[in-house]
């Protein structure tokens, strides 16, 4: 008869059965963890919607210095478009430019990947406009202040080597430029930019400090010399084992160097990190000096076409042939003379023309600025029902947001179509009196000889103010870049007799 040992039976029961009891447990923690997984995206994304919402009624009420960093944390927790489209417009209003442009590119690569046409093309269509008005600073170094060693920061994050001599964009404001080297004090320097402003910096040679301590040998080279040492003083096998271990050592101390090479990896990841993704960088690059058509120096042409009313109070002038006319008066205290016309000493007179004219203006000049261009001003039209309007001159347009103002200094002809209210002959002033003070008469003229309506003109001069709403800005990096104004020209100007209103109104587009 078999018998078997009772213990280790037991124990195999009792173990099983625990197992049996434990496995319940473990069931429920591992749906428990399971459903943290689960819950914790979806609480994420909650809490970046409540923020989303919390910043866009904050930057409803212009408190940007709150609303930003509420969108920015939102995105760090649910990185959407739409949350990145907040932070670069909230970014926009709060004038930081360069953060901005650089949040609609990143937009614009995201909305690429998504597939999202739109906002792709709006993201574009924002960031142009931004780089136009993007302050761009210039860090350059001498090869006098090259030193080995030297690094160079703006505002804390190191600058690299390979962007030295490169405009860079950058926000408006104030912004701070250190450099350093090892065995060199340290050199600074404040720059303040504006909008659409292009500044350089230039570091100086860096002076050399007495004080400071002598610097140390690399870190490599000690393990090194005591290989060396290794080697010569001990027999051939310990010189090898040594050998080994020193380079062992050095091979540490290589990864030191890599891992003190680390820090300087991470210091330039914000450089790095300012910079377009790869993808949307290759189709916005950033604008070289002069690339961008709005910068100063820039050649600006508006051409539009303009209409409105032209108000002729041109009371005198000439018309036609004046010498079939002939007018008489007193040289004698008992006899008279009949003298001929002609346009020196006869003109008519003429009611006030008022009528509707239309025609067109140009604008040819430079963008001083961003927000100032000088150059020339023409306009030109005809009026209906007879007369015309050429006027040309210098002319100047800076621009407030939306706006654009202007002045213009204005000189050409002036022709109006206007009734003749008569002729008049000049009396010659030594015979005024002889002629009871007067110093015209009327012509000898049949009646129904005068025309009814006749063509005057005169030479004007006078000015013009601007008025312009940009009704779209449209940046780009082609020739078609620029703006469409809806534009008015109040026009007054003084003629060699009388005087010129005019009001024309017109769509304009100014390629900058």
């Amino acid at each position: 008869m078999l018998s078997f040992p009772r213990r280790p039976l037991r124990v195999g029961l009792l173990r099983a059965a625990a197992r049996r009891a434990r496995r319940p447990w473990a069931r429920i923690a591992g749906a428990a963890l399971a459903l943290s997984l689960a819950v914790s995206p979806g609480v994420a994304f909650a809490q970046a919607s409540a923020l989303l919402d919390e910043g866009k009624a904050l930057m409803k009420k212009g408190k940007l210095a709150e609303a930003c960093p509420k969108i920015e944390e939102s995105y760090r927790l649910s990185p959407r478009s739409a949350t990145l489209l907040a932070l670069a417009t909230c970014h926009e209003k709060q004038g930081k430019l360069a953060t901005a442009w650089s949040e609609y590119i990143d937009l614009s690569a995201a909305a690429r990947k998504e597939g999202n046409k739109r906002l792709e093309a709006d993201a574009k269509a924002r960031g142009a406009r931004l780089e136009l008005r993007l302050p761009r600073l210039t860090v350059n170094v001498p090869r006098a202040a090259a030193v080995e060693g030297l690094e160079v920061t703006l505002d804390g994050a190191p600058v690299d080597s390979a962007s030295w001599g490169q405009a860079r964009p950058i926000d408006p404001g104030e912004h701070k430029v250190s450099a350093s080297a090892p065995g060199r004090k340290t050199w600074e320097a404040s720059v303040s930019i504006k909008r659409g402003e292009r500044k350089a910096v230039a570091v100086p040679a860096l002076a050399k400090d007495g004080s400071a301590a002598p610097e140390p040998a690399p870190a490599e080279e000690a393990p090194a010399k005591e290989a060396a040492a290794a080697a010569t003083a001990a027999p051939d096998k310990g010189a090898d084992g040594e050998g080994k271990g020193a380079a062992g050592a050095g091979k540490g101390a290589a990864g030191a160097g890599k891992g003190a090479a680390a820090p300087e990896q991470a210091a330039a990841g914000p450089e790095e990190d300012a910079q377009p993704e790869g993808p949307s960088a290759a189709e916005e690059p950033e604008a070289s000096p002069g690339a961008s058509p709005k910068h100063a120096g820039s050649f600006v042409l508006e051409v539009g076409a303009a209409g409105g009313a032209l108000i002729g109070l041109i009371d005198s002038g000439s018309f036609g042939d004046l010498s079939t006319y002939s007018y008489s008066y007193n040289i004698l205290p008992e006899g008279e003379l009949i003298a001929p016309c002609n346009d020196e000493v006869c003109h008519a007179s003429f009611e006030p023309a008022i009528g509707p004219f239309a025609g067109g203006q140009a604008f040819v000049g430079v963008a001083l600025s961003e927000r100032l261009h000088l150059g020339a001003r023409v306009l030109g039209g005809y009026r209906f029902g007879g007369g015309y309007l050429v006027v040309g001159g210098p002319s100047a347009s800076l621009r407030f947001g939306r706006l654009w103002l202007g002045l213009t200094g204005l000189v050409g002809a002036v022709g109006q179509d206007a009734k003749v209210t008569g002729v008049k002959g000049e009396i010659p002033s030594e015979l005024v009196d002889r002629n009871y003070g007067r110093t015209e008469v009327d012509v000898n003229a049949r009646e129904g000889s005068l025309p009814e309506t006749a063509l005057v003109e005169t030479l004007a001069f006078g000015g013009s103010v601007e008025v312009s709403l940009v009704l779209a800005d449209l940046p780009s990096s082609s020739w078609t870049s620029g703006a469409l104004l809806l534009s008015a020209w109040p026009t007054f100007m003084k003629g060699l007799d009388g005087f010129v209103i005019a009001a024309p109104v017109g769509l304009g587009y100014r390629f900058y």
